[in-house]
């Protein structure tokens, strides 16, 4: 699962409800990768792909530290290469685990990867995402409202404190903001009962038997 996400993008609405106009929007995009199981009790961490191979604000990073992995090409997007990468990670991080592997019908995305052992691929059809996918059900959305929450109170309180720019985050801390809305804020309800069962995923269980 994944999705392309305007990091910095500020209100453009007043309490009023007036559209603010005179404004020029940051356009820098990050795609985010989202994985969880069924119920929520297990979430992969973030795949973040970004437009540069070495952002100048990881210069003095420990990248193997992070919790989050950080990829990059010049459209900040999905190819073809990079799924493979991120399968075959997920492969091994699953090791002594069978996984089916719940994805978009995306062209960017290879049909066959050989080798793997713990992960089988499973492509939903053609124009049936928006209905049976789980992460369309809610879950990307209950992510980007968690991503949006923690970025208007970053904001509020730089501009407290009188920074020049508040609003004006880097990569890094946006990848923060939306590490710490996935693994803290989208909770176990909100992928399980809102979700997946909204989507009809789950366990199958047997019907009961009536003496």
């Amino acid at each position: 699962m994944k999705h392309d996400y305007v990091f910095s993008l500020k209100p453009d609405h007043s309490l009023s409800t007036k559209q603010l106009e005179g404004k020029k929007y940051d356009k820098e995009r990050l795609m985010i990768l989202i994985c969880c199981n069924e119920d929520g009790s297990e979430k992969i961490l973030l795949w973040v792909i970004g437009k540069y191979a070495n952002p100048r604000y990881f210069k003095n990073v420990n990248m193997n530290s992070l919790d989050f992995q950080y990829r990059a090409n010049k459209r900040a997007w999905m190819t073809g290469a990079l799924f493979e990468e991120y399968v075959r990670c997920l492969d091994a991080k699953m090791y002594g685990r069978k996984i089916l592997l719940i994805l978009d019908d995306c062209p960017s995305h290879p049909k066959t990867i050989e080798g793997l052992r713990n992960v089988e691929l499973y492509f939903l059809p053609p124009n049936t995402t928006l209905k049976i996918q789980p992460s369309d059900a809610g879950m990307i959305r209950a992510f980007k409202l968690h991503y949006r929450r923690r970025f208007y109170r970053c904001l509020l309180e730089r501009f407290a404190v009188g920074e020049i720019k508040p609003e004006k985050i880097n990569v890094l801390e946006a990848i923060n903001l939306a590490t710490s809305a996935w693994t803290k804020d989208v909770q176990r309800p909100t992928i399980d009962e809102n979700c997946s069962r909204h989507a009809k995923f789950g366990v199958w269980k047997p019907p009961m038997l009536k003496t």
